[in-house]
């Protein structure tokens, strides 16, 4: 009995050990897969994708702006998105214009290209504005510290400069325009605004330096910003002027030029103006107003 107990342990070994070699695992080498299989039997899931790079993003950009001013193009006019069109600029487009604008070389409604905006010429403006402000405060204070009086904060220099700038850039243009249109010109109303706001330009870097105390250096500063801004306008407008008769055509220039000096004789003595002589002793001071 005991040698047929110890067989059938055996038995059952063995019988162990038959399923353990049948659960071995088994290593698939890459040479039974085939190198190539039909496309139809790969799963989508499994397809790879391709990744973006990102140099694809600019013709990205150029479609949905496209697309965009459709859009805006098929709006009311009193609506705000109909508007959206003449904002549709990128800061190298305004920086280009700006520096067309201060050095006037080029024809500016070819910098253009035929899409004039509004985002320059009121970021223009109100730049000016502030700057005239600030250098104005600047000066007044340096008048009073010369002439040894208090100096009073005058905020009214805000609005001045928010009259006199916002007037010039777009209520003479669109007087301009409205003259030119009467007498057959076919001016552009989108086209003028642009051109009033960007010859504005030139005036930052004059203000800012317009408060060294030096007279002379002052008109110089006031000369060049005119002279400049002034032939830029004028090329500019020359090709919509030459179209009516020639008698309008030097009337309109003519005040052209007129409000364009009015604008740079308000800046020098309304926002440069120097009072540099001291006090006479003996004198009381007045507070600067």
């Amino acid at each position: 009995m005991a040698h047929s107990g110890a067989y059938s342990a055996i038995e059952i070994d063995d019988d162990e050990l038959n399923n353990a070699t049948e659960l071995q695992f088994q290593t698939f080498s890459s040479a039974d897969t085939p190198a190539t299989a039909p496309a139809g039997n790969i799963p989508a899931a499994t397809t790879p994708q391709p990744r973006s790079t990102g140099f694809g993003s600019s013709n990205i950009f150029e479609g949905n702006r496209a697309s965009n001013q459709e859009q805006n193009a098929n709006q009311p006019i009193w609506s705000v998105g109909y508007y959206a069109k003449f904002f549709d600029v990128d800061t190298a487009q305004v920086l280009e214009r700006c520096f067309a604008s201060v050095i006037p070389k080029d024809n500016f409604l070819e910098v253009m290209g035929g899409s004039p905006d509004l985002y320059g010429p009121f970021w223009i403006a109100t730049t000016v504005i502030f700057v005239l402000f600030v250098t104005s405060s600047i000066v007044e204070s340096i008048n009073a510290y010369i002439n040894k009086t208090v100096y009073s904060y005058n905020i009214y220099q805000m609005t001045f400069a928010f009259a006199t700038i916002y007037t010039y850039s777009f209520v003479v243009p669109l007087l301009v325009w409205g003259a030119t249109k009467y007498f057959g010109c076919q001016p552009d109303l989108l086209e003028m605004l642009a051109l009033y706001g960007y010859a504005l330009t030139i005036w930052v870097p004059v203000s800012i330096l317009s408060v060294i105390p030096i007279e002379l250096a002052r008109w110089i500063l006031l000369g060049i910003g005119a002279g400049l801004s002034g032939v830029f306008l004028i090329r500019n407008m020359y090709p919509v002027l030459s179209r009516a008769e020639a008698q309008i055509a030097k009337i309109i220039l003519i005040l052209v030029i007129v409000f364009h000096g009015v604008l740079a004789l308000i800046l020098k003595y309304k926002f440069f103006a120097y009072n540099a002589a001291p006090t006479v002793p003996g004198d009381s001071p007045t507070p600067t107003p």
